[in-house]
């Protein structure tokens, strides 16, 4: 099986411009083919790429290709434990407000200037310094974020070729999930009862975790697909409930949505995705993007 992991995030780390994009489009039609791949661009601004035919495929296995900036605090993520995940993500623009609100009346004290000057410059220094830790620089280093998840869909779409799945790489996603969300809006009908199966950062951790969508719970291929991803010595899988998770990918804007993870066990949380959104994030293990394609081969062989 190629190493697509280690190919793409040598050849495109970064996906965020436009340029960067059409490069990277022009690699997928080189590996697959333009008969099986399209561009579709929804709202004028959202490029997401589609190989094979939606309309007619039982399953559909999706992945974001785009990727985001660098943050000064890592995206860590507890999918299995939703108040602590909330309360760490709420945290820095806490601590920053109050960090903020602490600077600017002290300066304004210091220089006898009114309450009015305070509050304008509160909102200068809260909103700046939160610009510059969270969007001003493009993250160079996105390999489990999600070059992971693209590497997996690769390695599924190079040896895969029949009218029972599709694949789709959204655009967007670091932007608020947008290209999947204008991709279900146009195609609502045609994705209602479609079980959609999403990768997004999974090559770190030996714990890869399934959220179910309570519609994609009653999907008729469910049973199936639990009953084929079955854990091995190296990997560990779950199925969790998408009521008690919190987990943010584009699998959330498709009724019949399943989202894939990797991540690692912690004592303090029960599972935990770390160095995302940061230059940290240079981890990623091609074995778990051999693993997990390799159960979503079983499973398309079964369907």
């Amino acid at each position: 099986m190629k190493d697509y992991l280690t190919e793409i995030n040598d050849l495109f780390p970064i996906r965020r411009r436009e340029e960067e994009k059409e490069k990277f489009y022009d690699y997928i039609l080189s590996e697959l083919g333009e008969d099986r791949v399209k561009l579709e661009t929804l709202c004028k601004k959202h490029n997401n790429i589609v190989i094979g035919d939606v309309d007619k495929a039982k399953v559909v296995f999706t992945a974001h290709y785009d990727t985001p900036m660098s943050s000064l605090v890592p995206n860590l993520m507890f999918p299995a434990d939703k108040l602590k995940g909330t309360l760490f993500h709420f945290a820095y623009p806490l601590l920053l407000a109050i960090l903020s609100l602490f600077v600017a009346l002290s300066v304004c004290s210091l220089l006898g200037l009114g309450e009015n000057y305070a509050i304008v410059f509160y909102f200068v220094l809260y909103f700046g310094i939160f610009y510059c830790t969270t969007r001003l620089v493009i993250n160079k280093h996105n390999k489990n974020d999600n070059t992971s998840g693209i590497a997996t869909i690769m390695s599924l779409a190079s040896e895969i070729n029949n009218e029972k799945v599709a694949f789709i790489l959204f655009d967007n996603e670091e932007k608020g999930l947008l290209g999947s969300k204008a991709y279900a809006k146009a195609n609502n009908y045609q994705m209602k009862n479609k079980l959609v199966i999403n990768f997004d950062c999974v090559g770190n951790g030996d714990q890869i975790i399934f959220i179910i969508k309570e519609m994609a719970e009653k999907h008729e291929l469910y049973e199936l697909l639990k009953a084929v991803t079955i854990s091995n010595e190296h990997f560990d899988v779950h199925h969790l409930p998408f009521k008690k998770c919190l987990s943010n990918s584009d699998y959330k804007n498709f009724p019949c949505g399943i989202g894939v993870m990797a991540s690692s066990r912690a004592r303090i949380v029960k599972f935990y995705t770390g160095r995302i959104h940061t230059s940290r994030d240079t981890v990623a293990d091609s074995e778990n993007v051999y693993f997990i394609s390799g159960l979503m081969k079983k499973f398309i062989s079964e369907i």
